[in-house]
């Protein structure tokens, strides 16, 4: 379940300037500088006149969500294998801000790439790379709690992507295992930004991991730390940590959440997921990369 208000502040540009010159840098420092200046891909452009099925070729469904699905696609010309996301043309202003803001975040190695955008009478078609390993939900599904190494190095690279999408202007606002794609290698790919904005307003977010003040209604881009808080506790512990019979019990524990971790399971991950969890809660002085980039439960990964 995903909580309403998919679409809040104005509506992304997808009509941005093309690059000009050669094709942008593999760098990715420089593409995201260029992105942030209005520099797009031409292939990921809404409105053009090229159609999907003569460049691919759509095979099986390979996911669901609440606002489209996503099938398999081989590329005529190359054969290569991408994921191809239909989204329907009826929410067509949060469909043109989704493609704006992967265009705006596409290039760097922890988001997933947006490839070409195409479009007709009904659907938008968003041709992204193929994340052969699947979603993270289905590895902890299959094999259970991670060790402390395991977790540390995932939650490293995810926090680092958050980060990115932050300096960039962007809040995810729905971080969860079912939204962060694995390669076969076994690094992370954040994806689904059909909730990312740039502007906060309203309430948005999967109930499990929403942080308590967008349920007050007020909130930062800090909600995107506290839904890593979250995901940490399902890695190392196997269960969420906030529960309930009911949805509304649900979000009563999280806005009664006692952030108070200093035993028990809590002293495997040396407090981590309570560093988390305030930083994600607008406390005062608990907003700095810092605290996490720096955090002693960090050297686990070396």
């Amino acid at each position: 379940m995903v909580l309403a208000n998919r679409a809040t502040g104005p509506p992304g540009r997808a009509d941005s300037p093309a690059c000009s010159g050669s094709s942008l840098s593999s760098d990715v420092p420089l593409r995201g500088l260029k992105r942030k200046l209005g520099c797009i891909e031409p292939a990921t452009r809404i409105g053009r006149k090229k159609k999907l099925e003569k460049e691919y070729i759509l095979g099986r469904e390979i996911g669901q969500g609440k606002f489209g699905s996503v099938r398999l696609c081989r590329s005529t010309a190359t054969g290569e294998e991408f994921a191809c996301k239909t989204l329907p043309k009826n929410g067509e202003e949060t469909v043109h801000r989704e493609v704006e803001i992967m265009q705006h975040l596409s290039g760097h190695p922890g988001v997933v790439t947006l490839n070409a955008v195409y479009d007709d009478s009904d659907n938008i078609y968003l041709i992204m790379e193929l994340c052969s390993g699947g979603r993270l939900l289905d590895q902890i599904t299959r094999e259970g709690t991670y060790s402390e190494q395991k977790a540390a190095k995932l939650l490293k690279e995810l926090i680092l992507v958050i980060k990115y999408c932050h300096d960039m202007g962007v809040v995810h606002r729905d971080i969860k295992p079912e939204n962060i794609l694995l390669t076969t290698s076994g690094k992370m790919k954040l994806a689904d930004f059909g909730l990312a904005v740039r502007k906060l307003s309203g309430m948005a977010g999967s109930p499990a991991y929403v942080a308590p003040e967008v349920l007050c209604g007020h909130y930062s881009e800090k909600v995107d730390i506290w839904g890593a808080g979250v995901l940490l506790h399902l890695l190392l512990v196997g269960t969420l940590p906030f529960q309930g019979d009911s949805l509304e019990a649900v979000f009563q524990a999280i806005k009664t959440a006692d952030l108070n971790f200093r035993a028990g399971l809590w002293s495997l991950s040396r407090n981590l997921p309570e560093t988390l969890l305030k930083m994600g809660c607008n406390l005062p002085g608990l907003g700095d990369w810092f605290l996490f980039l720096h955090h002693p439960w960090n050297n686990l990964t070396c």
